[in-house]
C-alpha cells in the first residue's frame, strides 16, 4: 500500500463488525493525549446526532473520528448548523502515508451526504499539536482566532464551511 491509495480510501459510519479492529487500534500514548482512543469514544456517544466514522483502506480500519451534530452544548459556535469533528486519529501502523490528509479531504463531501443540513465543520486542536494544526490548515480549515480552555490547556477552534 503506497501513497497513491486515495481511490481505495473510504469513510463509513461505524459498523459492529469492525469492533475487533477498533479494539486492536494502535495509538501511541504520546498521541492519545490529543484525542480519544476509538474504543473509548464509541462508548461515549450513542445518539442519532452523533456519528462514529471509520476510515477504511480497502477493508482495513486505518482511522476513526466522530461527527457530533448536537447543537445543545456546542461551546465553539452559535451556528446551529455546525457539526463538530472530534476524536480524529490514524492508526499508528498507517501513519506517514498522507492518509490523514486524504481522509480530511473526503470528509467534506461525506459530511454533506450524512448530514445535509450542516454548513460548517468545527474542530478543536491543542495549541501544542503542531502536526495537526499544520494538517488542518493544509486541508482548508481556518483559525478565526477563537480559543477555548480545554482540560489540558488552550485549544484552537478551526472552521471549515461546507
Amino acid at each position: 500500500m503506497g501513497f497513491n491509495s486515495f481511490e481505495k480510501l473510504k469513510l463509513i459510519p461505524y459498523e459492529e463488525k469492525y469492533r475487533n479492529a477498533i479494539a486492536n487500534y494502535d495509538l501511541p500514548k504520546e498521541q492519545a493525549i490529543y484525542t480519544s482512543y476509538p474504543i473509548e469514544a464509541l462508548e461515549q456517544f450513542e445518539c442519532e446526532e452523533v456519528i462514529p466514522v471509520l476510515i477504511l483502506l480497502e477493508n482495513d480500519v486505518i482511522g476513526f473520528f466522530i461527527l457530533d451534530g448536537r447543537t445543545k452544548g456546542n461551546l465553539y459556535t452559535n451556528n446551529k448548523n455546525a457539526i463538530v469533528f472530534k476524536s480524529f486519529s490514524i492508526d499508528h501502523r498507517f501513519q506517514g502515508r498522507k492518509l490523514g490528509e486524504q481522509s480530511i479531504n473526503i470528509l467534506f463531501s461525506f459530511t454533506k451526504k450524512m448530514m445535509a443540513n450542516k454548513n460548517e465543520i468545527i474542530l478543536t486542536v491543542h495549541h501544542t499539536n503542531i502536526a495537526a494544526i499544520h494538517l488542518y490548515r493544509k486541508c482548508g480549515f481556518v483559525d478565526k482566532g477563537i480559543r477555548y480552555s480545554g482540560e489540558h490547556g488552550e485549544e484552537l477552534v478551526f472552521h471549515y464551511e461546507i
